[in-house]
């Protein structure tokens, strides 16, 4: 009888299986990171370039006379509620406001007061220059509770005249006043601000050399109206 020879003996390897598991798992954490610094991009380009804010402004005259002028004992108070509307998905942060107002200087318009004419500042249109007093200006950093993801929030400040405080920038206000109770005409205002809010999570560029970009895509700012100091 032939003797039956052995068959070939099978070789054990090592599996390839553990590497494409830990391939296949660090990708995914690769598609996990840039989707997730996607995300963080575009909400910040959304907070960029979809907040916007409402300023609204009442002026409240205290100490009138019957014809509507100021008296020496009497205030201007200016107003004004300033809503943040945020469709982001950033919570903001106030950082920086700014706001002015100016009357409409009756007075330096008729040629009555060259003084305030020269140093007033002006609104030039297509058919005269008109001369604006300005009242207030205002620039601070202020501490406000935040504005809500995707919400908003209306904030308050305001600002008062009296003689007391400004001597001369009241005087200047009560003769406007008499002006325009006496030709009978109403008082007009040009109203500006500017607020800067931090986008929270956003760190700030820590070089003054950085981009452009980098040093401000940390913070959106907004400016609403005519700034005529400028």
């Amino acid at each position: 009888m032939r003797a039956l020879l052995p068959g070939p003996v099978p070789v054990v390897g090592r599996s390839d299986r553990p590497v494409w598991i830990l391939l296949a798992l660090f990708s995914s954490i690769l598609v996990l990171l840039t989707a997730g610094s996607a995300a963080n991009y575009t909400s910040v380009v959304l907070a960029q370039s979809m907040v916007y804010v409402v300023p609204r402004y009442t002026v409240t005259w205290n100490g009138t006379n019957p014809n509507g002028s100021l008296m020496d004992t009497g205030t201007v108070m200016v107003s004004l509620a300033l809503t943040v509307e945020n469709p982001s998905p950033r919570v903001l942060r106030i950082r920086l406001l700014a706001f002015s107002g100016w009357v409409e200087d009756g007075p330096a318009q008729a040629g009555l007061n060259l003084t305030r004419r020269a140093a007033d500042d002006r609104l030039v249109g297509p058919n005269a220059t008109r001369f604006f007093f300005r009242v207030f200006g205002e620039s601070t950093e202020v501490s406000f509770e935040p504005t809500p993801d995707r919400g908003n929030a209306t904030y308050l400040v305001s600002y008062t005249l009296t003689r007391a405080a400004n001597p001369s920038r009241f005087d200047a206000v009560r003769n406007i006043t008499e002006y325009a109770a006496a030709v009978g005409t109403p008082l007009e205002w040009n109203y500006w601000v500017r607020v800067q809010l931090t986008i929270d999570g956003v760190p700030a560029a820590s070089s003054p050399t950085a981009a452009p970009s980098l040093l401000t895509i940390s913070f959106v700012e907004r400016e609403v109206g005519q700034n005529l100091a400028t």
